[in-house]
């Protein structure tokens, strides 16, 4: 019987590696390098610690149902498990800042019909020379199709737009009353900052805030480790996904 192990495959590993990137130089070693640092950055945070997404206390009993499409650059897995957290904390009440195409807020709508959700945006393309605080991620804006993926759905009856700035925007009539903050809008230091203290302003007492892309915007991983210290339960990476959380709840079953 033959068995084979890694030092067995190494060589092989290597040659393709070399192959590949002589191949396609640009690609290959920008794909290589930024995962290589995603890794880095996630073994590396000082004060994120990291979870496996079935370590989320039960998150193993949900069911997610969606198109296999993709939401931004993002890969629809973190959106499943978004919605599979969702369902997991039983929450009433979601909150996200940042609608896009749309797409998120169906898949949480459609998935959790328990759920109200409440989605923020800017009201149109000309309100970007006007945001109070540094926007990221210009190709956002170079169509204007928002809410295009729950226009004229069964959800849509579940899900409120709201428009505006969130730097700006009045969020108080939603204080203490959302269950699951998801942050999904510029990534810049100062936007997510200033989305993060609206969110733990809006949570109750068993609230959960998802901020997406933790793993790719320098902006995102700073501030998140800057933070992690000073709340009474650690802000969390959900490896393999670009999700990272915080939970008034004890959401975590060590395995």
């Amino acid at each position: 019987m033959q068995r084979i192990s890694n030092r067995h495959i190494l060589p092989m590993v290597l040659k393709g590696l070399a192959r590949n990137a002589l191949r396609d130089q640009g690609r290959a070693r920008h794909r290589f390098v930024q995962e290589l640092f995603i890794a880095a950055k996630c073994f590396g945070a000082p004060n994120v610690r990291n979870i496996e997404v079935s370590n989320i206390r039960g998150i193993d009993q949900a069911t997610v149902r969606g198109g296999v499409t993709r939401i931004a650059r993002n890969p629809q897995y973190d959106s499943f498990v978004l919605a599979a957290l969702c369902q997991a904390l039983q929450c009433r009440t979601v909150f996200e800042i940042g609608t896009y195409l749309g797409e998120t807020a169906w898949l949480l709508a459609h998935n959790n019909p328990q759920a109200t959700i409440y989605t923020l945006d800017l009201p149109d393309a000309g309100a970007v020379g006007t945001a109070k605080l540094e926007l990221t991620d210009p190709a956002y804006f170079d169509d204007w199709n928002r809410r295009a993926k729950y226009l004229r759905t069964i959800e849509e009856t579940r899900i409120t737009q709201l428009l505006g700035d969130s730097a700006t925007f009045d969020f108080s009539p939603y204080y203490a009353r959302i269950d699951l903050v998801f942050i999904d809008a510029s990534h810049s230091y100062s936007y997510v900052k200033s989305d993060t203290e609206a969110a733990l302003k809006m949570l109750s007492d068993r609230g959960t805030i998802v901020w997406d892309d933790y793993t790719h915007y320098p902006g995102i991983y700073t501030y998140l480790n800057e933070l992690s210290p000073q709340l009474e339960r650690p802000v969390m990476h959900i490896l393999g996904t670009r999700l990272a959380l915080y939970s008034r709840q004890a959401l975590v079953v060590d395995r």
